[in-house]
Formats: structure tokens, sequence, C-alpha cells
């Protein structure tokens, strides 16, 4: 089968190879899925680069995070998958660049009917973790301000849907006029391009010195400083992803001005484990249980149903495209998920 394959640690145009490689046979506990789509991660670049990620793993690997397709075979637990339209996270978060990709029973879902292969492959990672993060984690309620950082990237546009389907005034920041208008198309009441204006600033304006309830931050790196001065007493500052940051969010910071600023640090990963085996607990790794996810999926699929949300696609590309389409990305030259089409084959 074609997979999308990390032959070395470089920036992806040097990285990535497209290969020949035997399809995956699925064990207990396990589903392969025939892909018809599947979504690019700013995680890939990290990997691609070798730079520090959850899951570390030496070259060489398929890349490929989240898919949409049809479940073809199963292990011993997965037999009722066969046949099936899922959406799923593939093992170890790796394999899903590929005509073929397997993936656990704890991170496997019914696709949205309502959505096609394309906006499925782009809907279970930034849905699934906007959600965990603003109401398991965050208690997001009714009334509430949000923040959301990198608000026209695929998790930020998911954050802005999920803030306004909850009756939260949403705020978000964006690169530029084009990307601040998309964040004001989705129903952020206050869209800030940060490479022209000071965020923090601006939100104190316009919150009159309150600041922001809860903060969704999808970057890290230079924007945590001025997040902790803008965050409301009593709120909660969400460490989300870590795309400003070379180090991956593994470098130190003071912690002085939680202290001074009487709000709450809250992190969040998107990954589900019915059992967390000791080695991973005492990695510090500490997943949700499968029925956070069942109960996370339902309330989304409602939404979904109801057209409250949907994801925006920014590129449907094909696999050949994948290695410049991850470099835009980089670059902040994209909108929305970029999502390589494997339907056509």
């Amino acid at each position: 089968m074609k997979a999308l394959q990390v032959t070395r640690n470089a920036r992806p145009s040097e990285a990535l190879r497209i290969v020949e490689i035997e399809r995956p046979e699925p064990g207990p506990g396990q589903v392969r899925v025939r892909v018809s789509a599947a979504s690019l991660n700013f995680n890939d670049i990290d990997r691609c680069r070798g730079r520090v990620t959850t899951v570390p793993m030496p070259p060489p690997f398929v890349l490929g995070m989240d898919v949409c397709g049809v479940v073809d075979a199963a292990g011993a637990g997965g037999e009722a998958w066969v046949g099936k339209r899922v959406v799923a996270v593939t093992l170890m978060a790796r394999g899903g660049l590929a005509e073929y990709a397997l993936a656990p029973l704890d991170s496997v879902f019914d696709a949205p009917p309502e959505l096609d292969d394309c906006e499925a492959a782009a809907f279970v990672i930034p849905y699934h973790t906007a959600h965990l993060a603003l109401f398991e984690r965050a208690a997001l309620r009714e009334g509430e301000s949000l923040l959301v950082h990198a608000g026209a990237s695929g998790l930020g546009t998911a954050a802005i849907q999920l803030g306004r389907s909850c009756g939260a005034r949403v705020f978000a920041t964006a690169g530029g006029p084009h990307k601040t208008g998309l964040c004001t198309q989705l129903g952020a009441e206050l869209s800030i391009d940060h490479t022209a204006l000071d965020f923090a600033q601006v939100v104190l304006d316009r919150t009159r010195d309150v600041g922001a309830d809860v903060v969704c931050d999808l970057v890290g790196g230079r924007f945590v400083e001025p997040s902790w001065r803008c965050i409301a007493r009593g709120g909660r500052y969400l460490a989300v992803g870590f795309a400003d940051d070379a180090a991956n969010g593994t470098t130190g910071r003071a912690l002085r001005p939680a202290c001074t600023g009487n709000f709450s640090i809250v992190g969040v990963m998107a990954a589900y484990m019915s059992q967390v085996p000791s080695a991973i607990r005492r990695m510090g790794l500490n997943p949700f249980g499968r029925d956070v996810g069942e109960r996370t999926h339902r309330e989304l699929m409602r939404l979904v149903a109801r057209g409250e949300i949907k994801p925006v696609i920014g590129r449907r590309i094909a696999l050949e495209e994948a290695a410049a389409a991850l470099e835009d990305h980089e670059q902040r030259r994209t909108s929305g998920r970029s999502v390589v089409d494997l339907s056509a084959r």
C-alpha cells in the first residue's frame, strides 16, 4: 500500500517520501481502517523535525494522526466495527497518511453522517480536543468570555464554534485580516490581529479590566505571558498547544503570575484509554477514559446534526502535496484544516 513515511528528521519536504509498504494487520483491541481522508496536524511537523513530542518515535514511520474511512478488518473485540464508516485517531497517533491504518478501539467513533469524508477527518481531533478543553476541563458557561488563540486554525475554528454554541462571548486572535475575518465569520465578537495589536490590552479594554474567563491557548510560547495578564480573577488558562514553542511546552516558566492573578492553569490532552497501563501512568500520562470520549462524541454529533458546528477545511490535497502543505502550515500560510483526500484510488 502507499504511505507517507518520515524517512529522516528534517523539514517536511526533506523528511517525507511516499513509499510502498505492507498493509498492517490489526491485533486484539484494534481495527484496520481503509482510509478515505486524513488530516494534517502541527504535531506532524514536530515529528518530521524530531522535536520533543508526547510519543517520540525515530524514523522511519508513517505520519498521520486522524482519519476517516471504513473499517475493513478487526482484531479480537473489534468485530462489530467491520463495515462501518468511522473517524479515528490512529494507533500511537501515527500511520494515518496511508491507504490503510490501524486504530485502537478506544479511539474509534462513528463518522458524522452529515459530513463528507474530508470534513469528518477534520472533525475528530479538533472538536474532541476543543470540547474536552472548554467543557470537561474549564467548565465554560453561558455568558462567560472565552479567548481563543490561533482562532483561524483547525482547532481554533472548532473552539470558536463550540464557545458560541454554549452562549459564551468569544474573542479570538489570529494573524492578519484574512484570518481575523474568518474568526468573525464563525461568530467571534472580537477578532484581534496579534501581528498588529497587543491582544492583552484589547481584551482588557473590551472587558473593562475584568479579563477573559477562559483562555484557550493553542500557541504557547510568547502568547503565555500576555494571556496571563488578561485573564479574569478565577479564570482558567487552558494549555492546549505549543505551536510557538520550539521545545514543545517542555521549557520552564515562572508560576508566580498564577498566584498574583488568582487564576488556574489547566492542562488538556485529547486521548482515550479504558485502562491506563501502570508504565504509561508513571510516565505522567493520564488520559481520559473511553466513557468520556463517548459522551463527548454524542454531544458533538448532536451539534453537527443541528448545524451548530462544522469543520473548516482550508485545503483538500493529494498525498503528494502533503509535505508542501505542512511547510505552509509551519509558516502560518494556512487556515482551517488541511486534509489529504485518499478516496480516489
